[in-house]
């Protein structure tokens, strides 16, 4: 039955798995021929070279181009990096520890750290970033628990908590800068910006200390004011690395001959219950419906593969991830039907519906119409519940419905997609403004407290407690976490590590063909 659903919903969506390599056409609606068998390398495609929008700020913190912000990772660096297990790895920090209270982080900034005009790093150079990134809409969100950051002297800063983080460098590979009169600010990554005449392109900074390792000694840049320059300078080798996301209904269509790298991301999609009234106001309700979700079978078809299955709301990579709560959670419909027989419902041998004292269990499900991988995805999970039994009907709205409905809780479940801060903090789900469903469960609100705080050694232990507690309420059921993409002109290089914040992270491990 499995591989039957997964079939059909590949059918219904007309999507191919993929993985990192060639890539297959990617969603509707916009599809995209498949890359040719025998690419042509021409001299456009010689060298390799990136895209900026020259309409929009270059400033990494307070700049919102998606484009620019792509090459924030090879001009400047955080605290802190994120890897594709979501491990904060150390970059500017040379070491960092909470107070024993946990409402404060004191950091020491790295010796002989030094921006690409040579000026020394200093602690007051990190805090004056961070500290421009708490009002910054690309960062305010992740930094919203930050009360204030200081500087003691040129090695050591402090960043206050209004409640303890054990896990706040996963939150601080937010770029330090060196602000200048004009321009972008100087940064300390391994590029930095150059111009000859009305040209502009990336030069390897002399004083960052990888820079004899870098694979390109330039890239130049070219402009693309917007998607469909993007697409043609593309598709024409004027730019030969683009990043992407297959699964987005608005996925960017490029033709010509490319390799591929999937990263993953903190974007996840679930279901939402509504708590508050009616069917799923039953914890063995929601348990016995996550239960009946496919996840695999739904990344096939609404991802296109580019995903990550998850009954949890971190990722399956994360090693914080929960493996024993998450089975009491994945897909088993026999365990599903047994959850609703001891939640009261008898199947009726005329119509196959289940029944709780004469009441048939009936639910709404609210899907945005505006996204059509989406509403498959909703009729598939209808599906899966139609066969236990479960009367189920399918509410699609445009976006500006969706949303209301959403807001006066007019539904039963729904679809949503949220993305998440570095460090999974589900709270904006459980107790936040996307609480739609007027979750509540104390137990789940104090492990997941216990959770958040925890530090070192302990959070693992916490990390468990969170998990089975979760599992136990089923306030939601996460079904995935998207992937991005990372395409590169065919044949120019390997050994690609793209991450969520930086496609071209360790760029200096990269093996290229050509420069």
């Amino acid at each position: 039955m499995r591989r039957a659903l997964a079939l059909l919903l590949a059918a219904c969506l007309g999507l191919a798995l993929t993985a990192c390599g060639q890539e297959g056409p990617p969603p509707q609606p916009t599809p995209t021929a498949a890359p040719s068998a025998a690419p042509t390398r021409t001299a456009e495609t010689a060298r390799f070279s990136l895209g900026y929008d020259p309409g929009a700020s270059r400033h990494p913190i307070t700049g919102d181009s998606q484009v620019n912000q792509e090459l924030t990772g090879l001009v400047y660096q955080g605290l802190y990096e994120l890897d594709n297990e979501f491990v904060p790895r150390p970059l500017l920090a040379a070491s960092g520890a909470p107070a024993e209270d946990g409402y404060s982080w004191t950091f020491t900034v790295k010796a002989g750290a030094l921006f690409s005009d040579g000026t020394p790093l200093t602690a007051r150079h990190a805090a004056d970033s961070l500290n421009a990134a708490r009002s910054a809409p690309l960062y305010a969100a992740r930094l919203s628990a930050v009360t204030a950051v200081a500087a003691a002297d040129d090695a050591t800063l402090t960043i206050f908590l209004s409640e303890p983080n054990g896990n706040l460098p996963a939150l601080l590979d937010v770029p330090i800068v060196l602000e200048q009169e004009e321009g972008p600010p100087l940064g300390t990554g391994c590029y930095r910006y150059e111009s000859a005449g009305e040209r502009l392109f990336l030069q390897t900074n002399p004083h960052h200390g990888g820079a004899a390792a870098l694979p390109y000694d330039a890239i130049p840049l070219t402009a693309v004011g917007d998607a469909g320059e993007r697409i043609a300078a593309f598709d024409s080798g004027e730019i030969t690395a683009v990043t992407t996301e297959f699964s987005s209904a608005y996925a960017l269509g490029y033709s010509s001959s490319y390799e591929a790298c999937d990263y993953p991301t903190t974007s996840l999609v679930y279901v939402g219950f509504q708590a508050g009234k009616g069917p799923c106001q039953s914890a063995q309700v929601r348990q016995a419906f996550s239960r009946a979700f496919d996840r695999e079978a739904l990344v096939l078809a609404e991802l296109s593969g580019h995903g990550d299955p998850a009954c949890l709301p971190i990722s399956p990579l994360h090693g914080e991830y929960g493996q024993e709560a998450a089975a009491l959670l994945d897909y088993d419909l026999e365990e599903a039907a047994a959850l609703l027989a001891q939640a009261g419902y008898e199947r009726d041998e005329e119509d196959g519906l289940l029944y709780r004292r004469r009441a048939p269990l009936a639910v709404t499900l609210l899907v945005n119409s505006d996204n059509e991988p989406r509403q498959a995805a909703a009729d598939a999970l209808a599906a899966s519940l139609r066969g236990l039994g479960v009367d189920v009907t399918v509410n699609t709205l445009p976006w500006e419905g969706y949303t209301a409905a959403l807001a006066r809780g007019d539904f039963d479940l729904y679809i949503g997609e949220v993305r998440l801060t570095g460090d999974f903090d589900p709270a904006p789900l459980l107790t936040g403004a996307l609480n739609y469903g007027a979750a509540e469960d104390w137990e789940l609100s104090q492990a997941l407290g216990a959770w958040r705080g925890a530090w070192g050694e302990a959070r693992a232990q916490a990390a468990q407690d969170l998990w089975a507690r979760f599992a136990q309420a089923a306030p939601f059921a996460p079904l995935c976490f998207r992937r991005g993409s990372l395409l590169v002109r065919w044949g120019m290089v390997s050994d690609l590590q793209p991450t969520r914040a930086n496609p071209f992270y360790r760029i200096e491990e990269w093996t290229t063909t050509v420069n």
